[in-house]
């Protein structure tokens, strides 16, 4: 709301209207805690009090009386941060916390109000359209305020009070909560758990990583509406829900509204009344009104969270890894045992968990009931759903898909939307086999249903992150999935976040559902028959459209594979049966036209993406690297464990594809050189990018991991599998000067922050991938 300034009077900061010299970036308190904590007692003389002596920006630089004294620089789980001091010899004085206080009141005051009218107004508003209201309570600064606000609009019959306890929290959150609830003892306190700890998901589901972020839904905003529930006594609760998330967090929060309903769950409605409340507006607070502040901030948190998290920065990890030693060591221990099953050697597990390479774990190869659960086999007009040691029963997942009607031992139909889809069902040992017949009929929609139903009941875990979707509560998933016959086969439980099952995402092999012509055994490998795409090839199905495989010249080996690209190029919906639609992707690429060479960037970067193939090159063969025919078919062995022919055709597929099309020679994303029988591979690099493409690839790294606060460090840090460099081999300074260029148009896409040492990239998060080619 405010702009924050220094104040040389009290040590401490100042609100103002005056944005001249203004601080630009989160600010917070410093206590004795974090400076005995990381050394600053070998430099400083400062008392053991309970007032803050200092503050820092950016969390690392810290400020005395308005002055940068000194700066911490790196750190993480098992490396202290290095102190670069530019004052020795300072004797710090305590902030003068009550004469700060009462200088700041006249405009805080202003800020409170205005916080409890819209408490009180969108109470009013939305009472009698929901069953209860809930403050959503982590122990954090941010929460500590907004209970507090809300308590003093609210009568405490009026809202509830709902802790989410993730099982992960460090120590002094849980000391935070129960302080809270001595504070106050009037009010309803509940605490929402998963019916499973957090061990035991990180085992079935994988560790979390900021691809497959399945943790917060699992152990936070389903426990939580399951505990409205069992509160309400009804089976599915609409629910105003307050929480404390503020704009000045991150870009990505920057774009969120101050009410919002159906953006986490379809009957849950938000509300946030310090959206616009900056950090030190946070902390004025807590000090003006003597709230009790969780210990973690004493020593150095930003803010307070999970033990180990996927998207924490390196200056948390350093922080939970000293201090919160406990409660960390037993997640980390599961990282361990993660990275050894992928072939990370002893001597380098440390680097390994500390670069945070884990983080970007996109699929579930090296995890214990990861891989290959199910396949999809078309045949003439049928197809076959094969599940693999499935972990529920496909007949009682389907009758989400419509009305489900048995004829006879694994017999029946579904009848929908004025379909009839026959299906008969076989158990074999180890697996179970669905043949359906009438989906060439079907639409993408269906078609997308009938896989999230083979996916679920192969992959369920029961972790209840689409039992809190069902509108009517028709869904129980605790321990066996039963649906009730209220069932209204609206399909939201068969679409959670970004795909159709939390655990099936975070399992199943990077290149998504397996597709087969027959046989579970087939692998993606084959699929390309050694083909690869053609420039001329895609122009013609330009022309056809969805004609193409009808009336196309080239034969039938060639088809197989032609449809296999462009689905892994996301240009069609479905390759094998007769039918397919093209994409609104395949729509935008055709105007652009195959000379175009950001249709050739949006392709692969798509095929990075969905193509094994593809995403194994990206990830294996460095950025300059010269590398013959047979060594990448030997290399592609430590990877895919199929025949030799198996990976000599993928590898003909991929040299086919760069010679074939600008990919390769125009921009030496891999240049094909032949010298007498021996071939090679060169993979140099984009030289020129268009813009535009590092742009698109931005926002599909982005809607791919759920970020759009990115950081140019990041996009460079091995294990990245997607963004400009992964994709394209660009230089990090001509990515700078891309960025910025972006930056300058002025259409919205994109923000950047690359002064000095800051590399912040910000993205719209209300604009999607598909977007950047309509303003291409």
């Amino acid at each position: 709301m405010y702009a924050v300034q220094w104040d040389q009077e009290t040590g401490g900061i100042l609100l103002t209207n005056d944005l001249e010299g203004w601080i630009r970036q989160e600010i917070r308190p410093v206590f004795f805690e974090e400076l005995d904590l990381l050394g600053f007692d070998n430099y400083w003389k400062y008392p053991r009090c309970e007032e803050p002596l200092l503050w820092a920006i950016g969390g690392r630089k810290y400020y005395y009386q308005g002055e940068l004294v000194a700066e911490a620089e790196g750190g993480g789980l098992f490396t202290p941060p290095h102190l670069k001091i530019h004052r020795e010899g300072l004797e710090l004085q305590p902030v003068k916390v009550q004469e700060m206080v009462k200088k700041n009141n006249s405009l805080l005051q202003g800020l409170i109000q205005k916080s409890l009218r819209f408490i009180y107004q969108t109470y009013n508003r939305y009472r009698k359209e929901v069953d209860v209201a809930a403050v959503a309570f982590s122990g954090g600064k941010d929460s500590l305020v907004l209970l507090d606000l809300v308590q003093r609009v609210l009568e405490p019959e009026q809202f509830v009070v709902i802790f989410g306890d993730t099982g992960m929290e460090v120590r002094d959150t849980y000391r935070a909560v129960e302080e809270a609830r001595k504070r106050w003892p009037h009010l309803s306190f509940y605490t929402a758990r998963s019916s499973k700890d957090a061990l035991t998901t990180w085992r079935e589901m994988g560790p979390p990583s900021r691809i497959h972020r399945w943790c917060c839904v699992v152990h936070k905003s389903a426990p939580t509406l399951l505990l409205l529930r069992e509160i309400t006594g009804k089976p599915a609760v609409r629910a105003l829900i307050f929480d404390g998330v503020r704009h000045e967090e991150s870009a990505a929060r920057a774009g969120y509204l101050s009410t919002s309903h159906g953006e986490k769950h379809q009957l849950q409605t938000n509300a946030r009344p310090l959206l616009s409340w900056n950090s030190g507006e946070v902390f004025l607070y807590l000090f003006s009104r003597s709230l009790l502040l969780n210990k973690a901030y004493r020593y150095g948190a930003v803010r307070v969270g999970c033990a180990v998290c996927p998207m924490a920065s390196e200056w948390k990890e350093t922080i939970n890894a000293i201090v919160y030693k406990d409660d960390v060591e037993k997640f980390v221990n599961v990282l361990r045992e993660y990275a050894k099953k992928a072939g990370v050697s002893a001597d380098k597990l440390d680097s390994y968990l500390e670069k945070g390479s884990w983080k970007g774990r996109a699929g579930g190869r090296f995890l214990d009931n990861g891989g290959k659960r199910v396949a999809e086999q078309w045949d003439g007009e049928k197809v076959i759903y094969t599940l693999f040691e499935p972990t529920e029963n496909w007949l009682e997942w389907a009758k989400t898909l419509g009305k489900l009607v048995l004829k006879g031992e694994g017999r029946g139909h579904i009848e929908r939307e004025g379909l009839v889809f026959p299906f008969h069902l076989q158990r074999n040992e180890g697996e179970v086999t669905v043949t359906i017949e009438g989906l060439q009929q079907a639409d993408r929609y269906t078609l997308r249903d009938f896989r999230a139903v083979a996916l679920k009941s192969a992959y369920c875990t029961h972790c209840q992150g689409c039992e809190v979707e069902c509108p009517v509560g028709a869904l129980d998933t605790r321990k066996n999935v039963l649906i009730s016959g209220n069932c209204l086969a609206c399909g939201e439980c068969l679409r959670i976040g970004r795909g159709a099952c939390l655990t099936a995402s975070s399992l199943k092999p990077e290149g998504g559902l397996v597709m087969a012509d027959s046989g579970k055994e087939k692998n993606t490998l084959r699929d390309y028959r050694s083909f690869g795409l053609r420039k001329e090839w895609l122009k013609e199905f330009f022309v056809l459209k969805e004609e193409w495989s009808q009336k196309t010249k080239i034969g039938p080996e060639q088809v197989v594979s032609m449809k296999l690209w462009l689905n892994h190029a996301e240009l069609v919906d479905n390759t094998i049966s007769k039918k397919f639609f093209l994409t609104d992707i395949a729509e935008k690429l055709i105007l652009m036209g195959v000379d175009n060479l950001l249709t050739w960037a949006v392709i692969w970067t798509n095929l990075a993406r969905n193509s094994a193939s593809i995403r194994w090159y990206l990830t294996n063969i460095n950025w300059g690297a010269a590398v013959e025919k047979e060594e990448l078919i030997e290399l592609m062995g430590d990877y895919f464990p199929q025949s030799r022919r198996t990976r000599e055709n993928a590898v003909k597929a991929l040299f086919n594809l760069f010679k074939e099309t600008p990919l390769g020679n125009v921009m030496g994303l891999g240049e094909v050189e032949e010298k007498g029988r021996k071939r090679q591979i060169i993979k140099k690099g984009w030289e020129n990018p268009v813009p535009d493409a590092v742009l698109y690839s931005l926002y599909r790294y982005a809607e791919k991991t759920g970020r759009y606060e990115l950081t140019v460090r990041e996009l460079y840090h091995e294990g990245i599998e997607e963004g400009p460099y992964a994709l394209f081999g660009v230089d990090k300074e001509k990515l700078k000067a891309i960025l910025r260029g972006l930056a300058s148009r002025g259409d919205g896409f994109i923000k950047v922050d690359l002064v000095r040492d800051l590399d912040n990239i910000f993205l719209d998060r209300n604009r999607r991938s598909l977007e950047v080619l309509d303003y291409a």
